[in-house]
């Protein structure tokens, strides 16, 4: 049986276990109270990103500065206000030199492996800012979506 967070609490009671038998009281209790957090846990959430998207609207749209920089970046499609938000700040806000500089700041360079003649790469460092080096991946994949379809010219 598969759940629906909506429903989830109603149809709570007739859940049974794979042997048929109704669910213990304390592990129903227990679900109750996730459910709980959960609902809660997201209230908190809308509560933060519409008051980010408040200062956005509240802020001049201007062609520069961090307020321009985040409206840009949220228009790549699979990246959200949070992640723009959080790259303009984290990154942009930082005058680094070049895009080693960037790279090394989120430690997204390489990891050498030397062990005599041998030399190889075992993959990203890690070194770096752990938020940093994920939005980035995040706007990375976002590149290989498919892109949005164009509307046609006669509807």
């Amino acid at each position: 049986m598969r759940l629906s967070l909506r429903r989830a609490a109603d149809r709570l009671e007739t859940i049974r276990t794979a042997e048929g038998t109704p669910l213990p009281d304390n592990t129903r209790a227990e679900l109750y109270r996730f459910l709980e957090r959960l609902s809660l846990v997201r209230e908190q959430i809308r509560a933060i990103e519409q008051e980010r998207l408040h200062q956005l609207a509240a802020a001049p749209a201007g062609r520069e500065g961090p307020h321009a920089m985040i409206r840009l970046i949220a228009l790549t499609i699979g990246i959200g206000v949070e992640t723009a938000d959080m790259l303009v700040h984290e990154i942009l806000s930082h005058q680094l030199r070049d895009r080693r500089a960037v790279a090394r700041y989120a430690g997204l360079t390489g990891s050498p492996d030397e062990s005599g003649k041998r030399r190889r790469e075992k993959g990203l460092a890690r070194a770096g800012n752990a938020r940093v080096r994920r939005g980035m991946i995040q706007l990375a994949r976002s590149d290989r979506l498919p892109k949005r379809p164009r509307r046609s010219q006669y509807c």
